[in-house]
């Protein structure tokens, strides 16, 4: 049964009732096409047998004559289907096939001997009449006529109306059914949305619509479909993650604060002891709020769409070159930087901003006490390159592997003074993995190598925007 308030009840319906519109509007063409034809068709055989019957008339001495041969043609001529008669100047009979000529074909001699086609009514029907004069190449003496009962033209008009009204419902039943079936199948793909929309959960959004590529409105609503939730599981997938690691990362330096605080609270303490609790405190404390920016850095990084504006790497990384110039003096460290004056890219300014910050703050942090740190930006064929070149003791194998990976610190090769060693200055983890994400979003890469005589070179590459700029 179908639901007319269901779309595939409505799809139906609709179907059903254009379909409907259609067939009565065939319907009266077809009826009207037939009526004219049959009503032509009549008046070319009536038009016919009036002239041949004129053909046959004579006349003597200012009468008309029919001779016997003249009236076997004649009803030859007239055949069972028309009737006929020749009536002279007063309407009377001559010759007829029929017992008695209606009153009205008679009044067609007396009125006017001309040839013409007409309807009359006679005997409460109508009849369709063709006259002709007699005889012919003469003065007119009378008329030669054929009549026919429009009754059989009437009768097949009805038995078309009759047989389109029984046909159209069986018809419009038919169409309802089938436009059902078919709406049904068409409307598949959105019940399986539907479906599939009911049982997904924030647990589970791996499943995807398994319907045949399909190239028409539904086949692309479907591929969108399938793309939102891909969207939606990425979501999901960030959320998680960061919810994973902040629960993570935010325990070890939350507990160091509560076993401190505990501690003090065991027994009265001197001022000292409660002094050095809370230095190690505020040292977690420091801790956290640049893990919690850290963290927050990497979930932006992770959702961040890739930038289309037109960003000037070079200038970023003068900018950033300024803004760490007084930490390199710190650090007795020569800051250098050389290349291309103008390199376009097309990417977010800010990601750019915190990627080059990053990296050349990594440099400067690792970099070797009074040796220097190089950053150079370059244009290299359809691509712009940001290299930065330390000369401390570079990556170790595992850092090459692993350290754009998330929360990563293993590297005790790298530091200054064994600060990655004892953790004085070994940071979140996040700040590599967060530069790593940030060139990827604009489509770039970002590679970690060692110079072989010594040091760190990490080298990011993104599309250049000087092809779109001349486009």
């Amino acid at each position: 049964m179908i639901d007319p308030r269901s779309l595939r009840g409505q799809l139906a319906v609709a179907y059903a009732a254009a379909l409907l519109v259609a067939l009565i509007a065939f319907a009266a063409a077809t009826i009207a096409v037939v009526d004219r034809s049959e009503r032509v068709a009549l008046d070319e055989r009536l038009e016919t047998a009036t002239r041949a019957i004129a053909a046959i008339v004579g006349e003597h001495d200012g009468r008309l004559v029919l001779d016997a041969d003249d009236r076997r043609q004649f009803a030859r001529i007239l055949g069972t289907r028309l009737s006929g008669a020749i009536l002279d100047s007063a309407g009377a009979p001559i010759a007829t096939t029929v017992v008695q000529v209606p009153e009205a074909v008679r009044a067609l001699a007396s009125a006017s001997l001309s040839a013409r086609t007409t309807t009359v009514q006679a005997d409460g029907g109508s009849l369709r009449v063709a006259t002709g004069m007699v005889p012919q190449g003469h003065a007119p003496l009378g008329l030669a006529v054929a009549w026919h009962d429009l009754g059989d033209v009437a009768e097949l008009d009805r038995l078309l109306v009759l047989g389109f009204a029984l046909a159209i419902p069986v018809v419009a039943a038919f169409a309802v059914i089938a436009g059902g079936a078919v709406a049904a199948r068409g409307l598949r793909p959105l019940v399986a949305m539907a479906e599939l929309a009911s049982e997904i959960e924030a647990h589970d959004l791996s499943r995807r619509l398994t319907i045949p590529p399909r190239d028409d409105e539904l086949g692309r609503l479907v591929v969108t479909f399938d793309r939102m939730l891909d969207r939606l599981q990425g979501a999901f997938a960030r959320q998680r993650r960061f919810t994973s690691d902040a629960s993570h990362e935010l325990r070890a330096p939350l507990s160091v604060i509560r076993a401190e605080a505990d501690l003090m609270l065991r027994r009265p303490r001197a001022p000292e002891e409660y002094e050095r609790a809370l230095r190690a405190i505020a040292v977690q404390a420091d801790e956290l709020e640049a893990l919690t920016r850290d963290l927050l850095a990497a979930a932006r990084s992770e959702s961040r769409a890739g930038g289309d504006a037109l960003v000037d790497l070079a200038a970023v990384a003068a900018v950033v070159e300024e803004r760490l110039a007084p930490l390199a003096r710190t650090h007795g460290v020569t800051l250098r930087r050389s290349g291309d004056q103008s390199a376009t890219v097309r990417a977010d300014e800010a990601s750019l901003r915190r990627v080059t910050l990053c990296l050349l703050h990594n440099a400067l942090k690792f970099g070797r006490v009074g040796g220097f740190v190089d950053m150079r930006v370059e244009r290299a064929g359809g691509t712009v390159r940001l290299s930065v070149l330390d000369d401390g003791p570079g990556f170790s194998d595992a850092a090459l592997a692993h350290a754009t990976e998330r929360f990563w610190r293993g590297d005790s090769a790298r530091g200054r003074g064994g600060e990655a060693a004892s953790g004085g200055g070994a940071g979140s983890g996040l700040g590599l993995s967060i530069a790593a994400a940030l060139v990827e979003s604009v489509h770039g890469t970002l590679r970690l190598t060692n110079e072989p005589g010594g040091g760190a070179r990490v080298v990011v590459e993104l599309p250049s925007a000087e092809p779109f700029i001349a486009g």
